[in-house]
């Protein structure tokens, strides 16, 4: 036994020394290797089945004769060599480990050699929808596509060839600057093309989508990214340098929102071209898609930034203040907070917190980089970091950061020390420390105590961090007297007189700037729910709803407060809002008896006679047509999909309500899908009727027929569309069909590693989500708990996927009537006696 620990302890410690090895070998190529060029050709079969080949002709100078080491995570083929780039080459006899190609030192001589490899490349790294197949490389995952130098600071020129079927058309990222290999992309397909000279700017848009309603809104993306690239070049003081043209792609199922290259945009045709009834919260998300990838142009492209969070925190950052300039405030900073603010606290409040500047042990696992910290929590920080330094310093700052790195990298240190300079007395750094480099939020607590408003900051992880920022808290006295207090808080505990005793109310946060779990007296929390018809301003109102839906959600606040919800959605004018408080009354009546339910079901229901807005109908009806289980509310819903003619809804709407039918009512169940794929046939909608037979699957009433449909989806072959997957599973997790669903939860949380290296880098989290939220039921729980406390050597980016997904399940704790029940006397009476007669 010892003699085998000892060989085991010899074969690691051999096995180290290689690998370190390799990598000083990786850490000094940038010292030794310059003046790269990449000559690539790709082999696109017509055939999807097909793998794409390719070769890369790689020319490069080398000072002195070291192994040079190619990044390549595919199949290399031949690798031949060139000496002094000329004469015949000479086949190299090389060793592949980790994701690595290592050619001997001794082929090359100093000067100008060339490296010509033959490969095919890891399907990761290619996306194939129907007649159109384009490269999704994320971050330093260039070595996915093709054999390369894959590091932000090794930019290179490259010159493509593309051999794909007749018919196709095909742009390559082919220019004269230089760029990492994380930046280099292709695409190409059977795709229509539309050109604009809008803004005196040249714009051509790319894309596979043949349904009128959806063509007719590429001229608004159109004027979108003219308008987003206007204020970047207002903003940054530098131009657009790809203005010549810049190409903008519109792809089917583009599993992430979108991507930026060098010259073009890279968009999702399912978040861009929107349903023919889109909502205002759709239209809000588009324009931050466009403004962000824009941005990137600026943040990412002219100025490539080293942590990948960082390009991603600037790029929302930007695209938050482009979307400023093109709605009113009010929908703007609603849409701010609910997008930002309500994503980063629900991940920051859980065990999968983490700095925004995260350390990890692998920075080749994108995964790592962009979840709900960095894409949420980063915007919200630079919008504190503006505060704290003033918007025009912070502007210069950044202009500062691109004009001293232009066409090369920049670290968030650098950027840092660059903004420091520029407002010394606002502590740049030191505010970095805490709100980048640290994790978690505060607890934020306000409260009356001798005369004073007490606001005081807590750190739940006990350090004594202090997160400086600015809100505005509220408060209103006895008399009805309101009085705004803004807390610039740059210290834990901050204190405020108040004349004429305790105050009747205390509203914290209400301009929703801090960040942070604000708490309350009780006696104050109780009360919350009655402000909600008197907030006149939308910005407060929206941010008091979430403060109430908090406590609700801690047990502080009565389920009978639906009622308040219900008398000011009556009037309520804000779609953002009504989503909102729409999603809460669910939410509310969902924890109740079934027969509770039932009744408040009717009640959503009854908003619509009550807010005659288009908006609030379209709101009710996506909300119920999805979950209601009252027979009178489904009886209505079938009425709605047999006329199939609401005008606030579009046709996924109808199929969402053919889902929810089928499944609420089994024995009609393949009648009403019938029905429904006979309209979608009848309109020639193929791609709707072809999803519609994919997703329909999971509405099956018997529960093995439902279980080989969710074994369906642990095969990456079922998990192409990726949408269609989500949906699937979403249906197979209904509420209906809990407790059976909870069956899933174990295995598909167990499935999340495969998922991982076959899918795009946003679906673990979606698939976690999908997969739990529905869940309410104490054996879900207890599923959710088993994995947790089986899962010791489980990937802990993936594990907080599931610490996020289940933070309701798990923590949510009911609402107990604490009120003294009044003392119950009972009198005795005086006996009587009768005479008997």
């Amino acid at each position: 036994m010892c003699h085998m620990k000892a060989i085991k302890g010899l074969f690691l410690l051999i096995l180290s020394i290689v690998v370190l090895s390799v990598n000083a070998q990786t850490d000094n190529r940038k010292g030794n290797i310059s003046g790269i060029l990449y000559q690539l050709s790709f082999n696109i079969p017509e055939n999807p089945a097909e793998k794409v080949s390719g070769k890369a002709t790689i020319t490069f100078d080398i000072k002195s004769k070291q192994d040079v080491v190619l990044d390549f995570q595919g199949t290399p083929g031949n690798v031949m060599v060139f000496k002094a780039n000329k004469g015949k080459g000479k086949k190299a006899n090389v060793k592949i480990q980790n994701d690595q190609i290592i050619i001997p030192g001794k082929m090359f001589k100093p000067g100008t050699n060339r490296v010509a490899i033959d490969f095919t490349s890891q399907e990761k790294a290619l996306t194939r929808s129907g007649n159109v197949v384009y490269t999704q490389v994320q971050a330093d995952e260039g070595r996915a596509l093709f054999p390369c130098f894959d590091d932000n600071d090794m930019r290179a020129q490259y010159q493509t060839t593309i051999n794909a079927p007749e018919g196709w058309k095909s742009v390559t990222v082919d220019m004269a600057e230089k760029m990492a290999p994380v930046d280099y992309t292709f695409i190409t397909g059977k795709l229509f093309e539309k050109t604009s000279n809008t803004d005196g700017r040249n714009l051509r848009v790319l894309y596979s989508a043949t349904e009128p309603d959806k063509v007719a809104q590429i001229d608004q993306v159109f004027q979108e990214v003219a308008k987003s690239m206007k204020w970047m070049e207002g903003y940054t003081g530098i131009g657009n340098p790809y203005e010549k043209e810049c190409v903008i792609f519109i792809l089917p199922s583009l599993d992430l929102g979108g991507l930026e290259r060098r010259g073009y945009i890279v968009l999702s045709e399912r978040a861009i071209l929107l349903g023919k009834k889109p909502s205002k919260e759709e239209l809000l998300k588009r324009t931050e898609l466009i403004a962000h990838e824009t941005s990137h142009i600026w943040f990412g492209n002219i100025t490539a930034i080293d942590e990948p969070w960082a390009k991603e925190v600037l790029a929302n950052f930007m695209a938050s203040k482009i979307t400023r300039s093109q709605y009113k405030k009010d929908e703007v900073e609603v849409s701010f907070m609910n997008t930002y603010m309500r994503n980063a606290v629900a991940l920051d409040r859980t065990e999968a917190t983490h700095p925004i500047a995260q350390e990890v042990d692998n920075p080749h696992d994108p995964i790592l980089w962009y979840d709900n910290i960095n894409y949420c929590k980063g915007p919200v920080m630079m919008r504190m970091m503006e505060d704290e330094m003033g918007a025009e310093a912070m502007q210069k700052g950044l202009q500062q950061c691109l004009r001293d790195h232009y066409l090369s990298n920049i670290s968030w240190d650098q950027i840092v020390e660059t903004l420091d300079k520029q407002a010394p007395a606002a502590g740049v750094r030191q505010f970095s420390d805490v709100w980048v480099k640290q994790k978690g939020m505060p607890i934020i607590t306000c409260a009356y105590k001798d005369g004073q408003i007490v606001v005081s900051q807590t750190d739940p992880y006990g350090r004594g961090l202090c997160w400086r920022q600015k809100f505005e808290l509220k408060v209103i006295s006895n008399l009805g007297v309101a009085q705004t207090i803004k807390v610039d808080m740059q210290q834990p505990t901050m204190t405020f007189k108040q004349k004429g005793g305790a105050p009747g109310f205390i509203i914290p946060n209400q301009d929703g700037r801090g960040y942070g779990r604000f708490t309350l007296d009780d006696n104050y929390v109780k009360i919350l729910p009655t402000k909600l018809i008197t907030t006149r301003n939308d910005i407060n109102r929206y941010t008091l709803l979430n403060l109430i839906h908090d406590n609700y959600l801690q047990g502080k606040i009565d389920p009978r407060h639906f009622g308040e919800l219900f008398r000011f959605l009556g009037r309520e004018k804000n779609p953002l809002i009504m989503e909102t408080a729409i999603d809460q009354m669910h939410k509310i009546a969902s924890d109740l008896t079934l027969q509770q339910r039932y009744t408040l079901e009717l009640v959503i229901m009854d908003l619509l006679g009550e807010n005659k807005t288009k908006e609030c109908r379209q709101l009710v009806l996506r909300k119920l047509g999805t979950s209601a289980i009252s027979p009178e509310v489904l009886d209505k819903l079938q009425t709605i999909l047999d006329r199939h003619n609401e005008e606030v809804l579009d046709e996924h709407d109808y199929m969402e309500i053919a889902y929810r039918l089928a499944i609420t009512r089994p024995e009609r169940r393949d009648q009403i899908l019938e029905k429904e794929r006979d309209r979608l046939i009848t309109a020639g909608n193929d791609e709707l009727r072809q999803e519609f037979d994919f997703v329909s699957k999971a509405t099956h009433p018997n529960a093995n027929a439902r279980e080989e449909v969710f074994k369906s989806l642990l095969k990456a072959e079922n998990r192409v569309n990726e949408q269609w997957a989500l949906n699937a599973l979403r249906l197979l997790n209904s509420d209906v069909f809990e407790p059976q669903s909870n069956v899933y939860i174990v295995e598909g949380l167990k499935a999340l590693p495969e998922i991982q290296k076959t899918n795009s880098l946003a679906f673990p989290g979606r698939w976690t989500r999908t997969l739990i939220a529905p869940h309410k039921s104490a054996e879900a729980k207890t599923e959710v708990q088993k994995f947790l406390n089986e899962s010791a050597d489980f990937p802990a980016t993936l594990k907080n996927f599931v610490y996020e997904s289940a933070w309701v399940l798990m923590n949510q704790i009911p609402y107990v009537d604490k009120t003294p029940k009044p003392a119950t006397t009972t009198t005795k009476k005086k006996a009587t006696t009768k005479k008997r007669k």
